[in-house]
């Protein structure tokens, strides 16, 4: 979780100690073992292991840089920004960020109900290099967020871009109801690359005591003859407090989801092919949580039924299995 270093707007710089430059670090470790009861095999694997470091630079500026060290194995540097607060409830930021669509693909693996992100990230999980900017309204809840965006893979700065992806969203907070809607329009790879592909995302939540409930819905349209696609989930949490020795809360968690088939928008020889199945998933879990200050534990327990059309080929990732594990942040 980004949590915000800027001191309060306007502060005035003498009152700025000098400890407050010394960065700021967080963590997520994500750890868990899978079995596969489609096939019966089985695997362990560290899904996650962030490390952010971020801290002032001088009064209203600040930096954050953020990298995951074993995404299933794998190093990748996911953000690298600075961040500017020039006006009361505006936040400017330059660098590689996540770009702004998506409740679920915007929440951070430590907040994951489910210990796998829902399938509408498989059309609004994006990070690059660009500027955006957000403001909140004053003396309201509600917050608005927009950027433009390199079209290029994250990972590869030296390309030059013949299309930008733009992006924009807004959500407002009341009574326990936050509505958010969004839309992105992009080029995966640039033109020549891939189809120019425009999506909408409208998403609501409600929280009551215990109980959280989240849907959302995305509606995505490609510049050629392919058929739009939708992106769809709904979910459900609920928890309560308890005294035991590795937990201070229990909760239980169920959510139903799906995507239709879709295409990644990048051209195979010439041609926009159907690469994304469609499929449907119900997910059921269950977790403890332990906090402890700022720190907190999590062991998590998640089943995932899939469901495909006939005669669809699809690897044991996507496909039915049983899930336990932890996840620590702090």
């Amino acid at each position: 979780m980004v949590v915000s270093m800027l001191p309060a707007w306007g502060e005035d710089a003498a009152k700025t100690d000098i400890h407050k430059y010394i960065p700021v670090f967080h963590g997520t470790m994500r750890t868990f073992y899978q079995l596969s009861t489609a096939t019966g095999d089985s695997r362990f694997v560290v899904r996650n292991a962030r490390l952010s470091a971020g801290g002032f630079v001088m009064p209203r500026v600040d930096y954050l840089l953020q990298v995951d060290f074993s995404d299933r194995g794998k190093i990748k540097l996911l953000d690298a920004y600075m961040r500017v607060s020039p006006a009361e409830g505006l936040q400017v930021y330059a660098g590689q960020m996540r770009v702004p669509f998506s409740v679920e693909s915007s929440r951070q693996p430590h907040l994951y109900y489910f210990t796998d992100v829902g399938l509408v990230a498989l059309f609004g999980n994006l990070r690059s290099v660009g500027v955006k900017a957000g403001y909140t309204v004053p003396s309201t809840s509600l917050y608005i967020e927009g950027g433009i965006f390199n079209a290029s893979d994250m990972t590869d700065h030296t390309k030059w871009n013949s299309a930008l992806t733009y992006s924009i969203k807004a959500n407002y907070a009341a009574n326990g109801f936050k509505p958010e809607v969004g839309f992105m329009s992009r080029v995966p790879g640039g033109k020549g690359a891939g189809c120019r592909i425009n999506q909408f995302d409208a998403s609501l939540s409600w929280s009551y005591g215990g109980l959280y409930v989240e849907g959302e819905y995305i509606w995505r349209h490609y510049c050629g003859p392919m058929k739009n696609s939708l992106a769809y989930s709904i979910l459900a949490d609920y928890g309560w407090p308890v005294k035991w020795k590795w937990a201070d809360r229990m909760s239980v968690q169920s959510r139903f989801e799906g995507v239709t088939e879709g295409s990644n928008g990048i051209y195979v020889d010439g041609v926009l092919s159907a690469n994304i199945a469609a499929r449907k998933r119900l997910t059921f879990g269950a977790t403890t949580t332990m906090h402890y200050g700022k720190v907190h534990f999590d062991f998590k327990v998640n089943f995932e039924q899939y469901f495909y059309h006939r005669g669809v080929k699809v690897t044991a990732d996507d496909n039915n299995k049983l899930t336990a594990g932890a996840v620590m942040y702090f």
